[in-house]
């Protein structure tokens, strides 16, 4: 069985390029927004509503997310 989606989950959605994060949920449907996992924020696009059934929980690669902690701590020390 999937997780379930979750208002603020990060995740990816079939037939759509990115990384997305979920603002609300309405039944069947999510309002998402692009989110850019380097910086932890939104990118300010337009909300998207689209299926629940399409969304999936975002999986960072362990390796990235690494690259990501450090480069977070060395701009942190700049």
């Amino acid at each position: 069985m999937a997780k379930k989606i979750t208002v603020g989950q990060i995740v990816v959605s079939d037939g759509m390029i990115g990384v997305y994060r979920v603002v609300a949920l309405s039944g069947d449907k999510a309002d998402i927004e692009k989110f850019d996992i380097a910086k932890q924020k939104s990118l300010g696009d337009p909300i998207r509503t689209v299926a629940v059934n399409k969304l999936t929980q975002y999986q960072e690669d362990p390796s990235q997310a690494a690259a990501r902690i450090v480069r977070d701590v060395i701009a942190e020390e700049n």
